[in-house]
Order: C-alpha cells, then structure tokens, then sequence
C-alpha cells in the first residue's frame, strides 16, 4: 500500500456531484423490509446459548455461589464464575468492575455467572438455579446517602474537576441582578430498538465477536484483557446494530460472549432481554445541578457560576469524561468575563451510568438556559435578546478555559434561524389564544456540542482504499455504524472527492480484522473525523488519477485497470483532529485532562406547548430544531438525525425517569418506564444553517448530539412562558408541574416561579459566596 500523495491540478467531476443530496441508506430497503441481519440474528450450527445470573442486591458481600444445580440440568455445557474469568476485570481501572463479581456486589443487575446450553430456554432456567449466598451491606443511594460504608475502597467520590477563569465572586456581587437555579435531572435509558447481544466463536487461538459496538477497539482490548490474549487475536465485528445513543461504548456483552466461547470452545449466542437491559445496562448520569448568572441592568452576562453532582453509579465507566464535557459546556453558547465550574463524579449503588448522547450537556444546558430564560424575565428583555447580546463569537476565548473557540462556529446565525420561524414571532398571539385551563406558551433555548474527543486526545480516524480491476472502489472506514447511514455519506464524500459515480463506491465498516481502528462512534465524530478520513484516502487516489500521465479520456473502468497493473490500487490515510490554536487557561501539560474542543457544532430550538393549570398535563405542539452542522453532507440523514434527537430530548424532559428505591429498580420494563410514543412526539422542523468547516470534508462537522441538548430547556421556558412556573425538576411529570402550580398559589415548594420580587433578588445578591450549599432536587 502507498501513503504517498502526488500533487497535481484536479480536473473537473466527470459526474454529478452527490454531496448535499439526501440519499437514502445503503441498507434502509433491507432494514424496511425487515431483511436486514444485525449481529443478534447470526447463527451457525451447532452453536451453544448464553445467559446471565445477576445480583438481586445493590450492596453485598458474597458468602457463596452454588452451581451444582444448574450444571447438572440437562444440556448445560459450561456454567463460569468469577474464577474463571483469567482476568476478571473490565479493562485496566478497577473501579470499572469485574467481568463477573467474585466478592462484592455493587448493583442490582450485577453479573455473577455465565451460562452456556443447548437452547435459550435451558440458559435462562439454569441460570436461575444458580444460589448465591450474600451478605447485605448497607446501600449509598446516591451522593448525599448516610450509609456508613463506601462503594469503594478508597472512597465515593470517584473524580472531580474545578475551573475558575476571572473572580466569579466579586462578579456576582457587582452584579444587579444574580439569578439562582437549582436543578435535579434524573437517569435516563437508551432504550435502542435492539437490546445488546450477538455471537462470539474461538478458532485456532483466536476468538471473533459479533457484537454491537460503538468502540471497537475498546471493545477488543476488554475481551484481550480479559482473556490475556494478544490482541491481534481478537476480532470484533460490530455492525449493523439496531440504535446505540451511547449504550454501546462500554457494554460488556462482547466480554461475555468472548468468555463462553473461549471456554466451551463452540460458537455462543448471547441476547439481552429488555428487563436485563434495563436493569443493568447504562443510564444517562443524574445530576444536581445549580447555576448562578451574574448580569448588568442592560442584560450583559458577568458571571457564570456552576456545581454538578453526577451519579456515576458504582462503577466509573464514562463518569470522569462526561463531567469534564459538563465543565466545558457550563457556559454554554455565551461569553463571560468571570466563569467558574466545580464539578464531582458520586459513586453509588444506584444504576451504572455511562455513555448518553450529549455526553453531560443537556444535564448542565437545562440549568444554564433556564437561568437565561428566567433573566429576561427579569430584565424586562426579549429571550432573544439577552442571549444574542451575549453570545461567544467565532475566534472568541471560551469563557472558562479561555480556548479560541472556532471560527466555523454559527451559534448567531442559528439563533436567528430558529426566531424567524412564525412559532416564536406569533408566540404573543398564540398565547392569547389560550382557552380554559389550558394555558399557551412558547420557549426558546439553545446550545453548543465539542466535536470530537478534544484537544490533546490524539483523537484519529483512518481509511483504506483499494480499486479492483473492474472499476470498483473499496473503502475501509471508521467511526462504525449504529444506525445512523453513516456508510451513505462515506459514499458521497468518495463520490465527489474522486469525481465517480457513487454507485461504483463500496464502504465497508465495522470489522476490526478490516478496517484500519478509528476511535469510537460518540462525540458527534462520524461525520467529521470518519469523513475526513475517507476524503483524505480519496485524495491520495484523486492526486494519481490527476497525473499528466493518466489518460482523461480512458473510462474509469479502463483506468482502474491499469492502476491494478501498476501496483498503484491501494492506499491509507488518516486524519488527525485539530487541536485548539491557543489553550487560552489550560496548563499545557494539562490539556488532555480538560480536552478542550477545537470544532463545535450548535443547535437552537423553539417550542410551542399548552399546560393544563388544573392537571400539570403539557400538550406539545411543535419544536423547530435550527440546526449548524457545517455542510449537510446528506440532509434528508441530517434531518433524520435531529428529529431523532429532539425526539429524545421531549423523552428526557416529559417522560424518562429511571427509578431507584433504596438501590433496587423500580422501572424495570417499558411498561412502567416511559417514553414518548409516536403520538407524544409533536411536529418537528428542521432548519439546517449554512456553514463551512474548513477542517472537515466538503465543509461538514458533526452534529447528532447537539440536537437533544436544548429540547428539555426550551420545553421548560414555555411552561414558564405561559404559567409563570419555572420548573426545576427533570422530567416535568403532570404531577410536578401541578405542585408547582400549587405552590405558585401560596402551598410551597422548592420549584418556584421565574418572576421574582425586588426583596428576593438583593437576597440572592447578598449570598454569593453560598456554593457550598447542596442543589435542591425540587418538587417531586
């Protein structure tokens, strides 16, 4: 293969261009039709199944664990504890958990035995006749629990991260007018169509996985370590897979598959029930937050002031980077003198928490937009207004870590964009419409997302390119695929870049043994980091077919044939995402702990809902969704991907709460855990600002986590806007917004109203030093 690239002027596209057209999916007839074949339908004769015993208790010691039982039920081939796990340890932290606990259990859900059988139905029934003997230990359930013991040895708090750029407290007593949010989100599922699941085998002293993934090479160092093998020896492939949101970084079914495998020596079948997904699977982190805004009398920001309390649950996974994601975005689009986070990741035995998209935004959005929208309130201005007045600008310093933000950035344009529409120009009128109790409203709010895994990271994406003597292109790419058609847009990217029909362009993704390892799916990086690559890869052939040499004339067939001849077929790039230019704050050798971002994408959302004053019911009538993703590579997948989001962002803010009692699940199906169905999602329209990221292929940056990110907030400014309630408690249940209600009317409560009397601001104001107090969770 050859990385060289030869320089030479680019003819014009023999072809018409594909980028910026909606294609559909290379798969959505096959996934329509219900032929697709995602890695949990493979099967092969004579393969065993797998399933999993699992703790009953969030916090114990075991005393004993009894297979006896189930081995001798009749077609089980292997039952696997802790020992025999030859290094029973989810990668290198030990605060990530052990493949299969041994000593303690931390979680309800836990894994502690492995089954391998002739049938599923054996699997399961064997796996309950496995006894396990524990001794409970007291629960922490959450950050504050008096419980006398801790999760780990060292300790509940499993990482912290404090920042301060300028003097917050001076600042904040300066200020006219100092606006005090205390916030409670709550867990959220992922609730992806496909539950985690797949096939491993063991071969010749080497072990293949088909397993849904978000990181495959990840995923391969867990099974390697694991299993102490080396890791060429380990093959993962991860696709197709039906939905992620995140739910496939750390996932440990590919360990479990791997493990039977390896030791029956026989293909292994493994699928996760949606009760064992909800049980033991990961969860958005549920935060405290509290936010104070800081402003002048004209409505200019002087100081952002945050704490967020994150659950990680009893294991890190994720936690330690989503908190360093909050931290960033604490501020949010807007640009002030004074910022300061101070931020904690919490064990508990609550549920594990890793991985969501958004990736800790929407948790510390939904304060910081709530504070915004109730200080316009409370200068008298426009919601518009006040956020315009202070937005960061391209080539602006962030305003904690001082990083020049880029200049791609279309944070202006996309507000503008979303209050264009009629829904936020009418809002005064459709208001005044309101009729019975059921009261109108409209709320705006909006946010910034990093591209990519920051600055410092190294954070690469690869490709491969090889042209077959018929004429064909084959390119191997990551990110992998999750659903999202991220396949299309390789096609478009290479279509145009070689100036080729697309329909001459095969992408292939997803196999470890074959495409070159390009990081994780997350960070809204498909797009931009796999993008490039494929650009890139592309260019290197596109500089060789631009040679004087070639001949222009010959039909592509023709000189793919002669490329092949020549030795001249294959080729590898990769592309390495940009740092920021100027670190502004951050220590230089500190830069990868706080991984500032170089590229960000932006989102800003108008909502248009009515509440019902006697019952706390939200209607919602629509959501415009303004988007700034750089150049739509595919819009109609664009589109696509913003609906989705905002479809998950109504479940975070209305419905998703993932409850605990004393540690144990109390949501453990989707018949009591809610999500909004095809009639709760209301209209949503999508409006895609024009922008150029230079650093990107064709102009495009990443933008799918974004879109879920100002959904709860703006949802929660309408129910502002048309009650004068101000709720603080994620999701807005009709039974907390009727409290709020009530209290509005004198009963009390911690949810308070955005209007606040003179008396109660110079009280806010004469407290700024008041940070150690915990945020109230409010009304529940």
């Amino acid at each position: 293969m050859t990385r060289e690239t030869t320089q030479g002027t680019s003819r014009a596209p023999a072809h018409t261009g594909v980028v910026g057209r909606s294609l559909p999916a290379d798969d959505a007839a096959a996934i329509v039709a219900g032929d697709l074949e995602y890695v949990t339908d493979r099967r092969v004769d004579g393969m065993l199944h797998g399933a999993v015993h699992r703790s009953a208790h969030p916090h114990a010691r075991i005393v004993s664990v009894d297979t006896a039982r189930a081995a001798s039920e009749p077609g089980v081939v292997a039952v696997l504890t802790a020992g025999d796990v030859p290094c029973n340890q989810l990668g290198t932290d030990s605060e990530n958990g052990a493949v299969l606990a041994g000593d303690v259990v931390r979680q309800v859900g836990e894994a502690i035995a492995l089954v391998a059988a002739a049938d599923p139905e054996t699997a399961r029934r064997a796996a309950d006749l496995i006894e396990v003997g524990y001794e409970p230990l007291p629960v922490v359930d959450g950050p504050d629990s008096p419980a006398p013991v801790t999760v780990h040895p060292r300790g509940n708090v499993a990482g912290t991260l404090t920042f301060e750029s300028g003097d917050v407290a001076t600042a904040l007593s300066s200020s006219d007018l100092v606006v005090d949010v205390d916030t409670t989100t709550s867990a959220q599922e992922h609730v992806a169509i496909e539950t985690p699941g797949g096939m491993a085998e063991w071969d010749l002293g080497k072990i293949t996985v088909w397993c849904g993934s978000q990181n495959p090479g990840l995923h391969r160092k867990l099974v390697a370590h694991a299993l102490r093998l080396n890791l060429d020896d380990v093959r993962l492939v991860s696709n197709p897979v039906g939905g992620a949101f995140g739910s496939r970084n750390d996932d440990p079914a590919p360990v479990y598959l791997a493990l039977l495998a390896w030791h029956t020596t026989r293909p292994v079948h493994l699928h996760l029930s949606r009760r064992e997904t909800i049980v033991a699977g990961p969860k958005r982190h549920p935060y405290r937050t509290r936010v104070r805004l800081g402003f002048d009398r004209a409505g200019t920001l002087r100081a952002i002031d945050s704490r967020a309390v994150a659950d990680t649950g009893p294991y890190v996974t994720a936690g330690r980077n989503v908190l360093k994601t909050s931290a960033e975005l604490s501020s949010g689009p807007y640009a002030a003198p004074n910022a300061r986070f101070d931020g904690t990741v919490a064990y508990s035995n609550n549920a594990n928490a890793g991985a969501f998209r958004g990736f800790g935004a929407p948790q510390v959005a939904f304060a910081l937009e709530t504070a915004v929208s109730e200080a316009a309130v409370e200068l008298g201005l426009d919601p518009v207004q006040i956020r315009r007045a202070n937005l960061t600008r391209p080539g602006d310093a962030h305003s904690l870590y001082g990083h020049t933000v880029s200049r791609s950035l279309r944070a202006s344009q996309t507000l503008d964009a979303a209050a264009a529409h009629p829904w936020w120009r009418d809002r005064d009128a459709w208001a005044a419409g309101s009729a019975g109790p059921w009261r109108r409203g409209t709320g705006i709010a909006m946010a910034i997302k990093g591209v990519g895994m920051g600055s410092g990271k190294g954070d690469t994406a690869r490709a491969r390119l090889i042209v077959s003597a018929t004429g064909t292109v084959n390119i191997w790419a990551g990110p992998n695929h999750t659903g999202q058609a991220i396949g299309t847009a390789y096609r478009q990217i290479a279509a145009d870049t070689l100036g080729i029909d697309h329909d001459r362009i095969r992408v292939h993704v997803g196999d470890s043994e074959l495409v070159p390892e390009s990081g994780a799916t997350a960070a809204s990086r498909s797009m931009y980091a796999g993008g490039s690559a494929v650009h890139q890869v592309c260019g290197r052939l596109r500089a060789v077919l631009d040679e004087p040499g070639v001949d222009t004339g010959a039909s592509f067939d023709d000189v793919a044939a002669h490329l092949v001849a020549s030795g001249r077929a294959e080729y590898e790039a990769e592309f390495v995402l940009p740092d920021v230019d100027d670190i502004g704050r951050i220590p230089p050798e500190a830069l990868a702990d706080y991984a500032p971002h170089a590229v960000y994408g932006c989102s800003a959302q108008v909502v248009r809902l009515e509440v019902n004053t006697l019952t706390g019911e939200i209607r919602l009538h629509g959501v415009v969704c303004a988007v700034d993703a750089g150049v739509a590579v595919n819009p109609g997948a664009t589109v696509g991907q913003a609906e989705g989001g905002v479809a998950q962002g109504v479940g975070f803010a209305l419905f998703e709460e993932y409850r605990l009692d004393a540690g144990v699940p109390v949501t453990t199906s989707l018949e009591n855990y809610l999500i909004p169905t095809a009639m709760d999602v209301p209209p949503i329209e999508t409006v895609l600002v024009t922008g150029h990221e230079n650093t990107g292929p064709f102009g495009a940056k990443g933008m799918s986590e974004v879109v879920v990110v100002p959904t709860a907030p703006a949802i929660a400014a309408a129910v502002g806007s048309a009650t004068g309630f101000w709720p603080r408690h994620l999701p807005m249940t009709p039974e907390r917004v009727r409290a709020g209600l009530s209290a509005m009317s004198g009963e009390g409560t911690s949810e308070r109203s955005g209007r606040r009397s003179a008396a109660e601001r110079a009280r806010t104001r004469a407290r700024p030093e008041n940070m150690s107090a915990e945020p109230a969770e409010g009304a529940s």
